[in-house]
């Protein structure tokens, strides 16, 4: 029999799409008949069914890329094939646990089993705050799928058993939404003094059809190894910046400082020089493109 952890992270993916239909004040399912169509229906079908699991959704969200503890002290950027659905579900209570190829994400005539995130995936729309005084029972848990960019109607979670069915609505509207898609550019001062603050900046442009956020990082190898995020939300056409502060204390002149740009677009280095008088330039990395189908959304 498999485990409840195996029951939900089940459960996540098909929390994960976006729906048109919430769950009720409860985040209780509403029964219905077993049906190959979309559901995405407020309509409640009959069944002659028992009562629900005791399963509640508590939460829904939709991103196309996220970071993720690459190493230690780096950070890497795991894209979706198409977009992510992350829903956290509470089962305790669950007595009964069905087998985890009962559950599925239901979308324009697809089924979708959940995913596995990237080890120590960092900054999720949705996550599960853990309190380590509590003993984790498992009871609560993230599930996530991966579906494609634009789902054309909302999706919803179906759970199949003993001839049962059961389904939830989920309030995710990105899921529906057109994607976005990014051009980029990373610059940072072509020389600096010791001592130096200066700043790295990342320039975004949405040229896709919808929202999203444009999501990286900047990893560092002085002073010391560390990752600095950055986020930039555009709507579709607009363009934006965001920096990340660095600083040339205690390099000696001639010393060459480089800082690695990882984004769902592809990733480059810019290089800074430390000398010992001021001096200007500017370093700019060539413009990163990607169309609008490709890989390199998030939001």
């Amino acid at each position: 029999m498999p485990s409840r952890r195996a029951y939900l992270a089940t459960l996540v993916t098909g929390f994960a799409g976006c729906a048109s239909n919430s769950p009720d004040a409860n985040g209780s399912p509403t029964e219905s008949t077993p049906s190959d169509a979309t559901p995405a229906s407020t309509e409640t079908a009959t069944s002659d069914t028992d009562s629900p699991p005791p399963v509640t959704v508590e939460a829904a969200g939709v991103q196309y890329a996220y970071r993720h503890i690459e190493q230690v002290d780096w950070n890497g950027i795991q894209s979706a094939d198409g977009q992510f659905v992350l829903v956290t579900v509470n089962a305790d209570g669950t007595e009964s646990v069905p087998s985890p190829t009962a559950v599925r994400l239901v979308a324009d005539g697809e089924s979708y089993e959940p995913v596995v995130l990237a080890r120590n995936p960092l900054d999720l729309e949705v996550s599960i705050d853990r309190n380590p005084r509590q003993a984790d029972t498992g009871a609560r848990e993230l599930l996530v799928f991966d579906v494609p960019a634009h789902l054309d109607t909302a999706p919803s979670l179906r759970l199949d058993r003993d001839g049962d069915s059961w389904e939830w609505g989920l309030d995710t509207e990105k899921a529906t939404s057109p994607p976005p898609a990014w051009e980029w550019t990373a610059s940072a001062p072509e020389t600096v003094v010791a001592d130096e603050t200066f700043a790295i900046t990342i320039a975004g442009e949405n040229v896709g059809d919808g929202p999203g956020t444009f999501r990286g990082a900047v990893n560092f190898s002085y002073p010391m190894y560390r990752p600095k995020a950055f986020d930039i939300a555009l709507d579709a056409g607009e363009s934006g910046e965001a920096t990340v502060s660095a600083s040339a204390d205690g390099a000696e002149p001639g010393t060459d400082l480089s800082y690695g740009v990882r984004t769902p677009a592809g990733e480059s280095t810019v290089a800074v020089t430390v000398e010992a008088e001021s001096a200007t330039g500017e370093n700019e990395t060539s413009a990163h493109t990607l169309a609008g189908s490709g890989p390199g959304r998030d939001g």
